[in-house]
């Protein structure tokens, strides 16, 4: 089976799910924007030709993408967003999303990624599903000093998009704390959230 037709296969029989919960748009991207929040699932083709991966992402408009820069809601790719996961097959399945080699498997494919979907998928995008109480939440009850800097750092963002000005400095003391030495740039973002 070729990720042509199984991509066809998905738009046949997964999309129409994601469509109908809100996503927008065709091939290998779509996105669901409601007020800031943008989630996009998307389908990744793996080196070899015979499989892909299933990248979903949640992201806040007012936030920079990773890598710092800035892109309009529509365009935002899953790489950009600064929650980001996978789904993956169910334990005893294989290791990532195979096409398949004949019709019947590529189907029982796609029919086995829709039932993940309604599990793993959308557990993923609940996390982030209602701006602004699960960023509330999520500020809350993540401890500073148990993520990585670069995660304080977007959490800090957002608590103070929130006005919570005393959690978004615990994370930015928590990240400029935890950063290594030579995250110099990371260091620097950091610094500057508060004058935001």
């Amino acid at each position: 089976m070729t990720r042509t037709a199984f991509l066809k296969l998905l738009s046949q029989k997964l999309y129409p799910v994601l469509k109908a919960e809100g996503f927008e748009g065709s091939g290998q991207t779509l996105r669901r924007i409601d007020g800031p929040m943008i989630h996009v699932f998307n389908v990744q083709g793996a080196s070899g030709g015979k499989k892909c991966y299933l990248n979903l992402g949640a992201h806040l408009d007012f936030l920079p993408t990773e890598g710092g820069g800035s892109v309009a809601p529509g365009d935002v790719e899953e790489s950009h967003c600064v929650f980001r996961d996978r789904l993956e097959p169910p334990p005893g399945h294989a290791a990532d999303w195979a096409y398949g080699e004949t019709k019947e498997e590529a189907e029982a494919n796609a029919e086995l990624i829709v039932r993940e979907w309604a599990g793993p998928g959308r557990a993923f995008f609940a996390r982030y599903g209602s701006y602004p109480q699960s960023f509330e939440q999520l500020v809350r009850e993540t401890d500073p000093n148990q993520i990585h800097a670069r995660n304080a750092m977007h959490l800090a963002r957002i608590a103070l998009h929130l006005g919570d000005r005393l959690r978004a400095q615990a994370f930015v003391d928590a990240g400029l704390a935890r950063a290594p030495e030579r995250a110099t740039s990371l260091k620097a973002d950091l610094a500057e959230v508060m004058k935001g």
